[in-house]
């Protein structure tokens, strides 16, 4: 699935320690040519702990910034070292672990100068924004100054000189790039006399460029960073691109040059220093302790061993092991440089990881991005794999490919090693006819694909539009485009859309499917019905509230003689009563069994993305069925009792309050629920979990007997600012009078099952170590539990769960800054100093400036519309007005930390939130935005001026694009008078 055309990207310098190179002056090019003299600068990385490495030849110990060095979600951490070539490594995790140095040392380019390192890639990153991933550099890419040593697509070594005139690479061979998932040795140098930079690999050349007849200039007043660009792209306001993800050893720095011979001999004196005159095996897996103890991450739910992950797609069963595969992103917790990640169980509850199936590869069908798509197994050779590939330089850049395993060859059912064909399987043309219009050939993805009776089936994602030369003028609805044939590499025959919603008046559906999925439904003891489930995800261009929400289902019967489907009802369902259960795949079970896999959206902002290290994860997978009455049964497959561990409860044919009493001492973040409960006259029946003793923090299941609607409250789930609360529900009906409900519980995931025909698929966020209690209540009647029982849960992975950490709570004497969050809807409480920029006009509840909706933090309780401050206002000027805006005064009291949400343009000295001591106008801390909408909290520890008089200014003296900043819950523990 791709939801985006592109990421938000803004380039950013990166600040840091600076300590000027010292060198004498030289002559033009030095004619002498001077052969590699003792290192200036050398870094082992043979630490086995610690936040610093030591920069061997001076000394010095240099930070390594890392994402757990402070951790906000778990205990803090070091940062991950491995086995090296030599002693240990440093693991760079490709998004936040950077070596921030004191410089290479005493060091004169114009004598040379050569650089060399081992290095063991994990992932290539795309070279966004058209830079390098850095290994090393110093290096200002306007000034044209400095070096730089890294890697451009596909691992291609790259090494950067900059002569002040021109800022000048070579590139090693494309053939001979530094390998993923071994050892290689690069080196770089600069040979003044024959005026020539050379590359070089394990020893070998394979790349040169000439030089101007001049010296080259560094680039004293940049940081030496290690591991991460001089002057990174900035994607989506949080993460720093071009930044390398791998292990790193023994990166040298020293003066003078490097011939061939002279790097053959060296290269061959380090292998003959090694054991048995062998390079190691680099171990690049992935831990899962990483995030031991963080309190939101699930633990018996299928999710990746880090970073990202979207949609778990591609369900197979082969010789005994279920296989799953994923969206996701090695280098962060971001969305892009999609690869697909792959996961292997006997049972679907019970999980291993394996290596990333497939990656964006130069000779490759997707080039840019493997994206979603489905297996189906082929006979004697296996499973095959049918993905969505991205090649940007393409017109219509999605296309479907296909990949094959090594398994007729190597025997290995886990299914390790896949092989991409370089062919596409199936294309979009211009102009494909699709009901009442065209398919939107830019559109085209999320292959979903299986054989029947000796035909091969495949369905497209796409919309119908009219085109009028290449532009869209009319946008019909999503549909799923059919594909058949005789065997997996085609050739594919084209027969029509499946099945398309009308815009007009079905707008749920989207305006593009994606993930459609088609399957068989069972009866409720197995047998065929002849009925299938068409299931889609929608997507639409421009932002759209319902955007990577929700998840649509018809059931009807499928017309395999005109490849058509036939709905039993006209209106879409809704599969899942929640917001986060999106991006259906399925497959049937060797028993017959129609399974769903879901990807349960985390819900949460881009920088609590970066904080914790990962995002999102599988749901439970489901069993879907058809009742007699043509309801769809959902339940959770039958495999998820295996995960039970200890039963806390067993209650049977007592009273509500008799069951509350029991389950007093009941607790748990990781629990399996079920209850049968008879309401006999109650208007509602609620189950709270995850509550504290003080009730400040619960999530609420209820069921209204009135309404018949089942649905989750949330609006006291977490007392973080930050996470998103809400209610939402939907109608189902008692089964046989009585209300039957699942729950699983896991962290900050939380399913719910009622009567086997619904889901409720949500998330909670608490911050209260305590917040881990059940309670049962009822209103009115004399509702009876016939059944109720809990148990605690086992992880899904091989590694003991970790308890959940939490942070001590801050203290609660303390009052708020008046309209801190204006919930009145206006400036009450502000006053504007100047300018005019901000008014009363600019307090507004509007959400979606950009895809997918960056206000949302702004909504609480107390005010569900989510007003904020938003510092543009088109009609006063918009980023050309400028303006003061100044909160109440308050004496700064309880722990003295401070926090406010802040967004909007990057210029610190003329736009900024600020917080000014009242009786000399300092100012003690400020935030500026990162030119970008969402916003991002901003904390400021001020325990040194608790008892002073202080207030928030907001200052816009900016004026041209990104010339206004926007704040939101300004947080200042007041002390009480």
């Amino acid at each position: 699935m791709r939801r985006r055309t592109a990421l938000s990207v803004v380039s950013a310098a990166v600040g840091g320690a600076i300590v000027p190179f010292s060198f004498a002056s030289a002559p033009a090019a030095a004619r002498e040519r001077r052969g590699p003299q003792n290192p200036t600068a050398r870094w082992d990385f043979d630490e086995r702990a610690g936040t610093v490495t030591r920069e061997a030849v001076s000394g010095t110990a240099d930070p390594v910034g890392y994402v757990f060095d402070d951790a906000r979600f778990k205990p803090d951490s070091d940062p991950v070292r491995r086995r090296g070539v030599r002693g240990r490594a440093l693991y760079f995790d490709g998004y936040s672990t950077v070596v921030t140095a004191s410089g290479p040392g005493k060091l004169d380019p114009a004598q040379g100068l050569t650089v060399d390192v081992w290095i063991a890639p994990y992932a290539y990153e795309h070279g966004i924004d058209g830079k390098p991933q850095a290994l090393v550099n110093q290096h200002d890419p306007d000034a044209k100054t400095g070096f730089l040593l890294g890697l451009r697509r596909f691992g291609q070594l790259v090494f950067q000189l900059g002569f002040g005139t021109d800022l000048l690479e070579v590139k090693g061979a494309p053939d001979q790039p530094a390998a993923k998932g071994r050892w290689t040795h690069v080196a770089a140098t600069y040979d003044p006399a024959a005026r020539q930079l050379r590359l070089y690999r394990d020893g070998r050349l394979i790349g040169t460029a000439a030089t101007p007849d001049k010296a080259p200039q560094l680039a004293p007043d940049e940081p030496l960073l290690i591991g991460r660009h001089n002057q990174p792209t900035l994607l989506n306001g949080e993460f720093h691109a071009n930044m390398y993800m791998g292990l790193m050893d023994s990166l040298v720095i020293r003066p003078g040059t490097l011939a061939d011979p002279t790097a053959q001999q060296e290269h061959g004196d380090r292998l003959a220093a090694l054991p048995g005159r062998r390079v190691p095996r680099p171990d690049l897996t992935p831990h899962r302790s990483r995030f031991d103890g963080d309190r939101h991450r699930p633990q018996f739910h299928m999710l990746p061993p880090w970073h990202w992950m979207n949609e778990p797609h591609a369900p197979v069963y082969f010789k005994g092991k279920y296989h799953i595969f994923y969206q996701h992103d090695p280098f962060g917790p971001y969305w892009g440089q999609i690869h697909w990640g792959h996961a292997v169980s006997t049972d679907m509850v019970h999980w291993r990881d394996l290596p990333i199936a497939l990656a964006p590869a130069r000779d490759s069908v997707g080039p840019d991005g493997i994206w979603s798509g489905s297996a189906y197994v082929d006979g004697d050779r296996g499973p095959v794999l049918f993905f969505t590939g991205g090649d940007d330089r393409l017109p219509y850049r999605q296309r479907t490919g296909l990949a094959v395993s090594t398994y007729p060859t190597e025997g290995d059912t886990d299914l390790p090693a896949w092989t991409m064909k370089s062919e596409p399987v199936t294309e979009a043309p211009a102009g494909l006819p699709a009901g009442p219009g065209t398919a939107w050939a830019e559109n085209f993805r999320d292959p979903f694909v299986w054989e029947e009776d000796g035909v091969w089936y495949q369905l497209v994602g796409s919309g119908i539009v009219d085109y009028d030369g290449t532009q869209v003028t009319r946008k019909h609805g999503g549909t799923a485009l059919v594909y058949t044939a005789r065997r997996p590499e085609g050739p594919w025959k084209y027969r029509g859309p499946l099945h398309w919603n009308d815009l007009a008046t079905q707008p749920e559906p989207g305006e593009v499917w994606e993930l459609p999925v088609l399957l068989p439904l069972p009866g409720p003891r197995g047998a065929r019905t002849g009925k299938h489930i068409l299931l889609v995800s929608p997507w639409w261009e421009a932002f759209n509230p319902n955007a990577v929400k929700h998840t649509y289902y018809w059931t009807g019967t499928f017309d395999k003689r005109e490849y058509r489907f036939v709905p039993d009802h006209e209106e879409p369902h809704e599969f899942d009563f929640g917001e986060h259960f999106t991006g259906p795949s399925g497959f049937v079970t060797p028993d017959g069994r129609s399974v769903l896999f879901s990807i349960t959206q985390d819900r949460r902002s881009e920088q609590q993305h970066a904080q914790s290290g990962w995002a999102h994860n599988a749901g439970m997978p489901v069993s879907v069925s058809l009742h007699q009455d043509g309801t769809l049964g959902v339940e959770p497959i039958a495999e998820a009792t295996g995960l039970r561990g200890r039963r806390l409860a067993r209650i049977r044919q007592t009273s509500v309050k008799e069951a509350n009493r029991r389950l007093a001492d009941v607790s748990g973040d990781m629990l399996d629920i079920e209850a049968v409960i008879e309401p006999r006259g109650a208007t509602t029946i609620t189950l709270a979990v995850r509550t504290s003793a003080d009730s400040s923090e619960q999530t609420l299941l209820s069921y209204d007997t009135a309404e018949r609607r089942f649905f989750i409250d949330r609006s006291r789930s977490s007392l973080d600012p930050d996470v998103r609360k809400g209610v939402h529900g939907g109608t189902v009906e008692l089964d046989g009078g009585r209300l039957r409900l699942r729950v699983l519980l896991d962290r900050s995931m939380l399913e719910a099952y009622v009567n086997g025909t619904n889901s409720l698929t949500s998330r909670v966020y608490p911050t209260r170590e305590d917040a881990t209690g059940l309670r049962l209540t009822a209103d009115g009647g004399a509702a009876r539990v016939l059944e109720l029982d809990v148990w605690r849960m086992n992880g899904a992975y091989d590694a003991p769960v970790a308890p959940a950490a939490y942070d001590p709570p801050r203290p609660t004497d303390v009052d708020a800054l008046p309209n801190h969050d204006f919930a009145t809807g206006d400036l009450t409480g502000w006053t504007v100093v100047s300018g005019t920029t901000f008014s009363d006009a600019n307090v507004t509840t509007r959400p979606d400036w950009g895809w997918g909706g960056p206000f949302y933090q702004a909504e609480t309780e107390d005010d569900a519309t989510g007003h904020h401050l938003w510092g543009f206002n088109p009609d006063a000027g918009g980023d050309d007005a400028t303006g003061v805006l100044r909160s109440a005064t308050v004496t700064l009291g309880g722990d003295g930390v401070v926090d406010l949400l802040v967004s909007g343009g990057n210029d610190p000295d003329r736009l900024y939130a600020a917080v000014v001591r009242a009786r000399d106008g300092k100012v003690l801390a400020k935030a500026t935005g990162r030119a970008v909408e969402q916003y991002r909290r901003v904390v400021f520890d001020l325990s040194a001026h608790i008892g002073e008089r202080i207030y928030v200014e907001v200052v816009d003296r900016a004026t041209g694009g990104w010339g206004h900043i926007n704040i939101d819950d300004v947080n200042i523990p007041v002390r009480r008078q």
